[in-house]
């Protein structure tokens, strides 16, 4: 196998994989109907800390400084308002950012994207951006820039693995992305 294929090879029976897909997109259905324009109205804080868990967010207790009138509105601000997508993921991911959570990165703003289309959204972090690398796919603006237009360059690069590996939606890109800085650990 090349080194190319395997970087593009899922092993659906490997454990870690299971078990990392079980804690993340395990409940995608679920979370996803909770994320409908509706039932954001009626999102508790225990649901909001699931999505936030299932999206990688470590400070918990960070992340609980946000009221749930203030997630709710940045969720619906990030999913559903008209502006682009680019502006929306600024103020949700830059730490300037309007809706910024307390504790919330990337990684969440990204997560609740792919969770609300996987077919169109990628998630953006640290195992996504070894793949890029390794892949040679890393966009040279990374660490410049405005961070909404970042992950736009971010999601170009994921959709090239996307269409060379054959992979249906970014769910499983997102364990493409895990699984190959599992095997660079070892």
């Amino acid at each position: 196998m090349t080194i190319a294929n395997e970087l593009f090879f899922l092993a659906q029976d490997d454990q870690l994989l299971l078990n990392y897909r079980g804690k993340k997109w395990l409940r995608s259905a679920e979370f996803h109907q909770w994320l409908q324009q509706g039932e954001l109205l009626t999102l508790t804080m225990e649901q909001a800390l699931e999505l936030y868990r299932a999206s990688g967010g470590r400070n918990i207790a960070q992340f609980k400084t946000n009221t749930i009138e203030d997630i709710r509105d940045g969720l619906d601000f990030l999913l559903y308002d008209s502006i682009k997508l680019e502006g929306r993921f600024d103020e949700c991911a830059a730490p300037e950012g309007a809706y910024r959570m307390a504790g919330a990165g990337r990684e969440f703003p990204s997560y609740l994207l792919c969770l609300s289309n996987p077919g169109l959204f990628g998630v953006w972090n640290a195992n996504a951006e070894r793949l890029l690398k390794q892949a040679g796919l890393l966009p040279s603006t990374i660490k410049r820039g405005p961070i909404g237009i970042r992950y736009l360059d971010i999601l170009g690069a994921l959709n090239q693995v996307r269409a060379r590996s054959g992979r249906l939606d970014f769910r499983e890109i997102d364990e493409l992305a895990y699984q190959t800085a599992r095997r660079n650990r070892r």
